[in-house]
C-alpha cells in the first residue's frame, strides 16, 4: 500500500507541475486542451485516494464517472505531445479539438452505459470496475500503438524534438506493457505507470513551448 500511496503522491504533483505550466507557458487553444486533460485526470487521482482511505463504501459509486479518466486523457496527452514535438504547423489544432471531443463523447457513453463492481483490495482499498472495461484496454493498446509508430517516425524527422519523441516512445512502450500486466493481474493498478509517464512527457512539451 506503501508503494501505491507513493505513486499517487507522485501523480498529483505532476499534475500540479502540468497545470502551472500549461497556463504559464501553452497557447490558448493548446492551454484549454491540456488543462482540461489534466483538470479530468486530477479528478480520477483524487477519486483514488478516496478509494484508497475510506473505511465505508457508501456513496463509492459516485466515482465510477472519474475513476477511469486516464483511458481519456492518456490518448489526449499523446495527441498533444505529438502535436507539441512535431514542431509542425501544418498540423491542424481544429482536427485535434475534433478527436478530444470524440473522445470525450465515447468516454461518457461507455462510462454510461457500463455497470460497475465495488471491489477491496489490500494494495489499492477499494476499486470500481467497469463491467465494459475490455474495450477501454483495447482502445488504450491501439492508440498507444499508434503513438509508439508516430514516436518513431518524429523521432526520424529533422526539425521535430528529439527527446520528446523518445518520450513518446517510452511512455507509449510503458502503457502498453501497464495494459497487458493489467490483463494478467489485477491485484494492482498497474495503468497509473502508463499515467505517470505520460503526465511527465506532456510537462515536458509544456515548459518546451516556454522557449
Amino acid at each position: 500500500m506503501s508503494i501505491y500511496f507513493t505513486l499517487l503522491s507522485i501523480m498529483v504533483f505532476l499534475l500540479y507541475e502540468g497545470i502551472i505550466s500549461s497556463l504559464f507557458y501553452a497557447p490558448k487553444k493548446i492551454k484549454i486542451i491540456s488543462v482540461i486533460a489534466l483538470i479530468l485526470m486530477s479528478f480520477r487521482y483524487i477519486a483514488l485516494i478516496i478509494l484508497l482511505i475510506v473505511k465505508n463504501q457508501n456513496y463509492l459509486y459516485l466515482l465510477k464517472p472519474v475513476v477511469y479518466t486516464n483511458f481519456l486523457c492518456i490518448p489526449i496527452c499523446g495527441i498533444l505531445s505529438v502535436f507539441i514535438f512535431a514542431r509542425n504547423n501544418k498540423i491542424k489544432l481544429r482536427k485535434i479539438l475534433l478527436i478530444c471531443a470524440m473522445l470525450c463523447i465515447a468516454y461518457f457513453i461507455v462510462v454510461y452505459k457500463s455497470s460497475a463492481d465495488i471491489i477491496i483490495s489490500n494494495i489499492c482499498g477499494y476499486t470500481i470496475t467497469l463491467k465494459l472495461i475490455d474495450y477501454c484496454n483495447v482502445t488504450l493498446l491501439i492508440f498507444n500503438s499508434v503513438f509508439i509508430i508516430k514516436g518513431i517516425g518524429l523521432f526520424n524527422k529533422t526539425y521535430s524534438n528529439k527527446l520528446g519523441a523518445l518520450l513518446i516512445i517510452i511512455s507509449s512502450s510503458i502503457t502498453l506493457i501497464s495494459v497487458l500486466l493489467t490483463l494478467i493481474n489485477t491485484n494492482f493498478a498497474w495503468l497509473i505507470l502508463g499515467d505517470i509517464s505520460w503526465i511527465l512527457t506532456l510537462n515536458y512539451g509544456l515548459i518546451k513551448l516556454k522557449r
